[in-house]
């Protein structure tokens, strides 16, 4: 049996359920599979066809990342009969050859293996409507007007929602350590708050600290590499979702299998 809340693709999330959709980003409308005949399978009888996005708390689309072999892997695809076809997400060509991975593409290296050989298995949400909100509530920045900071008063600010952090029980049954996360030129951060002048509170994430502090980032009381940003410089806007319930799956499996 495969892990049960594995999932990829598009998902639209209407009074905390979330369902298949087909969603082209800047699109008015998610595509919901056609009515058919006979009872609704959604507790919206209108959850069909084309549906306005304002009717959904969120829209993302979600790949999955674990680890296996204290490498991060992508999970491509899982199986009924518990494997998962993952692929080298590291770009490690020696390290997958190494370790039993098949070169399919140029820089693809893909493999089969078992789901109890994951670790730290995690969906990454990336957030479809984050460009339409940010539109519809921040304007531009403006050079000489301050930015107050995404976290006034040293508390993480949220606006509409924006950005999630936190153990959160979400759609499907689903436990969740989520963080908020973006790109900042080029850098892949944390966001840890948003103010409604547009300011966003950021930590760096990576281990350049160098070319970080060279870029205006400096530790805070944590000593963690912080600085704040404009929303608008912000990129790939999305979270990342540490499923808390895949370990204990993992370990069921392994207790049948002993």
């Amino acid at each position: 049996m495969t892990y049960p809340l594995y999932r990829t693709g598009t998902f639209a999330v209407v009074d905390g359920v979330s369902y298949p959709v087909a969603y082209a980003a800047g699109d008015n409308y998610v595509h919901f599979p056609p009515a058919s005949p006979g009872p609704s399978p959604f507790p919206h009888q209108e959850l069909a066809g084309a549906v306005p996005v304002e009717m959904c708390e969120r829209v993302f689309s979600v790949q999955v990342y674990a680890a296996y072999r204290d490498h991060r892997v992508m999970v491509d695809a899982a199986f009924d009969n518990g494997t998962a076809r993952v692929l080298d997400a590291e770009w490690d060509q020696e390290w997958a050859t190494i370790n039993g991975f098949v070169q399919e593409n140029s820089y693809e290296y893909y493999k089969t293996v078992d789901m109890r050989d994951l670790r730290d298995y995690a969906e990454r949400q990336n957030d479809l409507l984050f460009t339409r909100w940010r539109a519809a509530r921040f304007v531009r920045p403006v050079d000489g007007v301050p930015m107050h900071g995404g976290w006034p008063n040293g508390q993480a600010a949220v606006v509409a929602g924006r950005p999630r952090s936190g153990v959160l029980e979400t759609e499907g049954g689903r436990v969740a350590a989520v963080t908020t996360r973006a790109e900042y030129l080029g850098y892949s951060c944390e966001v840890a708050g948003i103010s409604m002048d547009g300011s966003v509170g950021v930590y760096y994430l990576g281990t350049d600290f160098e070319r970080a502090e060279a870029d205006g980032f400096r530790p805070d009381e944590n000593l963690r590499w912080a600085r704040t940003v404009h929303i608008f410089d912000l990129a790939r806007y999305h979270e990342l979702h540490k499923d808390l319930l895949f370990d204990q799956w993992r370990e069921s499996r392994d207790s049948l299998a002993g």
